[in-house]
């Protein structure tokens, strides 16, 4: 029997800090590799217990499956993924982590985990049940697992566009915003800070000890650098949420004024031979205000793509951050392994995985400047369309001002004059909202033509961790 068969989960919470980051990395069949060192005591297994061991090992059984299907999907695929995540430790005790794996060489898999805290993960646990019951139904009709795995998987989605959420990329990009928000809340409130104080130096460190020490210190400043660009995220997830909301306001706006453009064209036909030329207006409305829904269509389209870039530059911004988090955190962990026997064969293997890190850093900011070129390309679309419907309404307006004129020439009906007033009102307030449409785009343009600051940034922080790497590496081969 497993080890992980003989454990019985309990209903007791297995602690560790808001401050702590912990990796891992797995090989393309979820065989545990490395784990450091906040890993292993939080799980609970010694290190030489789980070194290649299933990753399964830490899995409540409280998990659906439908997750673990979906973060397989996006890592086999390429892609990196977060997710919230429910593990067991070997005693049985229960740990929730916010997840964010991705693919480094050689098929190989790094994970990232930290504490969750957002009001988001407090409705998680409810979905999970969920999910995992339905998954237990088909299992006890005597279904094959992936009959349940699909089942929770659509339920998952049903889930998630119920909350205002398009698919899971959505969700988990506003879950990492969310999270890191809620984090560097919390240890601003306690006065807390990621990166512990250096205790003093002593002889067994050798050569590596103030190797390490110069390089936490020093990488706490490029740190800095990474954060100050962190720090603007949550003013254009803002702007993307309006950039959504906005266009979808212009669409639902031009929709009515169609509708309204039709009820004018059947009034007027019941005026005889005096609605003819009302007709005739009514109908070059109806026909201007289809090439406005024709021009807000493509925008509509436009700024949904404008989104999604803009949503993968704030996931690879802040996954950026975090990556090069554990780094700085990382070397202080070498540095306390470090005891009154000095530098062993251990530090090597521990040093080897800094190079996991760097590349999956790398990786991570290469996604950060495909993404800003992508947003930069289809924010030059998204402005032509703006001026497009910015001319398409003026031609508008000067139509209805021209049929606003016939028709008090023509009838004095009461019906006309509402009629009117409302095609005004529609005019004005698809004005209004576009005049904050273009102000959400000129907002976003100011990130785009940033992205050379951005880029020089991120790439300086690269190229420190390898140069931090090649120093090691020369200390101990």
């Amino acid at each position: 029997m497993s080890t992980k068969a003989k454990i019985v989960p309990i209903n007791v919470p297995r602690e560790f800090s808001i401050d702590e980051l912990f990796f891992s990395t797995t090989n393309h069949k979820g065989i545990i590799a490395f784990g450091n060192d906040v890993f292993t005591r939080v799980s609970g297994y010694p290190a030489e217990d789980m070194i290649g061991k299933p990753h399964n090992i830490i899995r409540h059984p409280d998990m659906p499956r439908a997750v673990f299907n979906v973060l397989w999907d996006y890592l086999l695929a390429g892609k990196s993924i977060a997710a919230y995540v429910k593990n067991m430790a070997a005693d049985g005790r229960f740990y929730w982590v916010l997840a964010l794996a991705t693919p480094i060489e050689e098929g190989n898999f790094l994970s990232l985990r930290f504490k969750p805290s957002s009001p988001l993960f407090t409705i998680i646990a409810d979905i999970y049940s969920d999910l995992r019951a339905i998954e237990q139904a088909h299992d006890e009709r005597g279904e094959e697992p992936k009959a349940g795995m699909r089942a929770a998987a659509a339920r998952l989605g049903e889930i998630l566009q119920a909350k205002g959420f398009a698919d899971y990329d959505a969700f988990m990009r506003t879950m990492l915003q969310l999270e890191l928000k809620s984090r560097d809340t919390i240890l601003a409130r306690e006065h807390r800070s990621i990166f512990p104080p250096l205790p003093p130096l002593h002889a067994a460190e050798g050569q590596l000890g103030p190797a390490l020490r110069t390089m936490y210190q020093e990488s706490q400043k490029v740190y800095g650098q990474i954060h100050s660009l962190y720090a603007q995220l949550d003013q254009y997830a803002q702007l993307n949420e309006q950039l959504i909301t906005q266009s979808r306001s212009i669409l639902s706006l031009t929709s009515e004024f169609r509708l309204i453009c039709l009820n004018l064209t059947a009034t007027s036909s019941k005026l005889g031979d005096a609605g003819r030329t009302l007709s005739v207006i009514a109908t070059h409305l109806g026909e201007a205000s289809s090439r406005v829904a024709g021009i807000v269509s493509g925008l509509t389209k436009q700024a949904v793509t404008v989104s999604n870039w803009l949503g993968e530059t704030i996931f690879s911004l802040a996954w950026a951050r975090l990556q090069f988090e554990m780094v700085i955190v990382y070397y202080h962990e070498i540095l306390m392994a470090i005891d009154e026997r000095g530098v062993g064969p251990a530090h090597a293997t521990r040093l080897s995985r800094l190079g996991d890190l760097r590349f999956a850093f790398c990786q991570t900011i290469e996604h950060v400047g495909q993404s800003l070129q992508g947003l930069a390309k289809d924010l030059n679309g998204l402005t032509a369309n703006v001026e497009d419907l910015r001319k398409a309404m003026l031609s508008l307006q000067v139509t209805y001002v021209g049929g606003l004129v016939e028709a008090c020439r023509l009838t004095d009906d009461d019906i006309f004059s509402a009629i009117f007033e409302e095609v005004r009102k529609h005019i004005d307030d698809t004005k209004a909202e576009l005049v904050v449409f273009n102000d959400v785009i000129k907002a976003l343009n100011t990130l785009a033509h940033q992205t050379p600051h951005i880029m020089h940034t991120v790439s300086n922080a690269a190229k420190h961790i390898q140069q931090d790497q090649e120093k090691l590496t020369g200390i101990i081969p």
